[in-house]
C-alpha cells in the first residue's frame, strides 16, 4: 500500500482544525500520516482523485482552513528510478497527442555506487519527462506530471500524480 495519496495545505497553526474539517467531508476514510506546519500528508482509503473532487464540491472557500489538496497515483521512495517507473505507469492516462508539463517539488536521489546522490532539479525533470511519450508544453499544457518529495518515517518519499490542473482543489485568496 502507498505511504500516502493526498497532501493538503492549510493555514499555519490550523492543522488540527483542518483534520476535523476533512473528517466532516471524508468521515473516517483517511489517516494522517504526517502533520507539519501548514501541511498534512494523508492516506485516503478510497480513490484519492474522488476525495479531492468531493472537496471541490463541498468546501465553501469563505469558511475553510483548507487551501490546496493534491491527489496522487503513487507514493514511492524518492529514488529517481522508482519515480520514473511510477510516472511511466501513471502517464498512460494522458491521451495521445495531449500536452503535459512536469512540476517537481523537493529533492530526488539516485544510488551511485554505495552512496545516495541528490540529482539536480533539471536532471530529475529531464529523466521524468523522457518517459512520458506525449508533447511537452510549459504554457498550454492539458496535464501535469507532479512529483512531490517529502521526508516520511525517516526516509524520503515521492508522491507521483498525473492529473489535469482542475483535479487539484485550490482556494483562491480573496
Amino acid at each position: 500500500m502507498s505511504e500516502f495519496n493526498v497532501t493538503v495545505a492549510c493555514w499555519r497553526g490550523r492543522e488540527n482544525k483542518a483534520v476535523l474539517e476533512l473528517r466532516s467531508y471524508w468521515g473516517k476514510d483517511f489517516v494522517v500520516v504526517k502533520k507539519q506546519p501548514s501541511y498534512l500528508v494523508i492516506r485516503y482509503k478510497g480513490d484519492p482523485f474522488e476525495a479531492v473532487r468531493k472537496l471541490k464540491e463541498l468546501v465553501d472557500p469563505r469558511y475553510t482552513t483548507l487551501l490546496k489538496a493534491v491527489p496522487y497515483d503513487y507514493s514511492v521512495p524518492a529514488d529517481i528510478n522508482e519515480v520514473v517507473k511510477a510516472v511511466e505507469k501513471a502517464s498512460q492516462k494522458i491521451p495521445e497527442g495531449e500536452s503535459f508539463r512536469v512540476t517537481l517539488e523537493g529533492p530526488l536521489f539516485e544510488l551511485k555506487g554505495d552512496e545516495w546522490v541528490e540529482l539536480s532539479r533539471e536532471e530529475a525533470i529531464r529523466r521524468i519527462a523522457e518517459v512520458v511519450k506525449r508533447p511537452v508544453d510549459l504554457e498550454n499544457y492539458k496535464w501535469v506530471v507532479y512529483v512531490k518529495s517529502i521526508p516520511l518515517k525517516g526516509s524520503q518519499f515521492a508522491g507521483v500524480s498525473v492529473h489535469k490542473p482542475e483535479d487539484v482543489f485550490r482556494v483562491k485568496p480573496s
